[in-house]
């Protein structure tokens, strides 16, 4: 929901399209919609359960849309699913047509822009002029949602049949989806990345080399790589949203550990510029390779040199200072990377401008007001 957005500064593709949407003055109407929630759940938290109302995003006023629903889940058999998202559909019509002052949504009058491939697959109501998804993970392969695995592949079946409009993170995830998926890596923003900032008091004691791992931390670490590096390390820092609490406790009864809950993007950088290494030493598994890896573009970002177990997504970023590993291969990865060295500044700022959100996203811009 759009609170999930500003508690993370906006730093994902789908902040950052919100942004740049809201940023364009081709946009008219800008309706902003969360996901279906449950009736039941809205009352007892104490949610609002009406259908629109207004907020404040990227310094205009737009519609906020919420759906409601007796269920909580989306149902796990294909025929319930594409029902569900075309009624989604239809309160997205009420609501564009309440923001317009409309008895009825107009035919073929707005683009439906969204993350979700059951909302690109099912929504099928008259007002939809074109659909454009975005694609950020590979909901077919992601162990959190096993049981709609043959859901999501049914969505991108239907994609391709509808000609949806689809951009995604890797090179990787546009070929499971669609052959004529256009890649969007993730970025940074440029604004927050830019300056050299002071290390935070906390990390200044750390002794180094320093090497950092950022992003959720949970299941997808491989423990021998991750203990491996600890070794190697005078610090080994993990910075990020707590995914699994096994994993976190885990990581605590290692020695020059240390594990630090979700920052501000601030912070965030002060602290990777901070480290000597930044590391992703993940499992290989399905949904991982294909990932766009947002912490590998914060670390070069932030000058450091990278190592990075070998999956596709990690390729053609920075062949110089990204050094990808097998994971036999992995120390003799991580020992060179420590010799490397911070960037030069202006490779540094090079760097930023290339991956800034605002290149980032003007493709999608253009679908979506094309």
């Amino acid at each position: 929901m759009f609170e999930d957005s500003v508690a993370r500064e906006f730093c994902t593709p789908a902040d950052q399209t919100l942004l740049a949407l809201a940023a364009d003055d081709r946009i008219g109407n800008l309706v902003v919609s969360d996901p279906f929630r449950s009736y039941v759940l809205s009352a007892a938290r104490g949610r609002t359960t009406s259908l629109i109302e207004p907020f404040e995003v990227g310094g205009r006023t737009a519609m906020r849309a919420r759906p409601h629903r007796l269920r909580r889940h989306d149902a796990t058999d294909v025929a319930t699913v594409e029902k569900a998202y075309q009624k989604f559909g239809e309160i997205l019509g009420d609501a564009l047509a309440q923001t317009r002052g409309e008895p009825s949504p107009r035919p073929d009058s707005a683009t439906l822009v969204t993350y979700h491939p059951f909302a690109a697959a099912w929504c099928d109501a008259p007002w939809i002029s074109k659909i454009v998804y975005f694609g950020q993970d590979d909901w077919a392969t992601g162990e959190g949602v096993r049981r709609w695995w043959d859901v999501y592949k049914a969505a991108y079946q239907r994609m391709e049949e509808r000609k949806v409009e689809i951009f995604a993170v890797s090179q990787e995830l546009c070929n499971r989806i669609s052959p004529r998926a256009q890649v969007v890596p993730n970025g940074v923003i440029a604004d927050k990345w830019r300056p050299l900032r002071p290390a935070p008091a906390r990390i200044a004691e750390l002794p180094g080399p320093r090497v950092i791992y950022t992003g959720s931390i949970g299941p997808r670490l491989d423990k021998d790589l991750v203990e491996l590096t600890a070794k190697m390390a005078g610090s080994l820092i993990f910075m990020g949203h707590f995914g699994d609490a096994g994993v976190i406790s885990w990581l605590r009864t290692l020695p020059n550990v240390h594990v630090f809950d979700r920052v501000g993007q601030e912070e965030l950088a002060a602290t990777t510029q901070a480290c000597d290494v930044g590391v992703i030493p993940h499992r290989d598994q399905a949904g991982i390779a294909a990932m766009s890896p947002l912490k590998l573009y914060e670390y070069l970002s932030a000058g450091l040199p990278a190592v990075v177990i070998d999956l596709p997504p990690m390729h053609g970023v920075d062949d110089e200072r990204v050094q990808i590993c097998s994971r036999d291969k992995w120390a003799e990865g991580l020992q060179r990377a420590l010799a490397m060295g911070r960037a030069d500044e202006q490779r540094r700022q090079r760097f930023i401008d290339e991956v800034s959100w605002q290149a980032r996203m003007a493709p999608v811009v253009e679908a979506s007001v094309g």
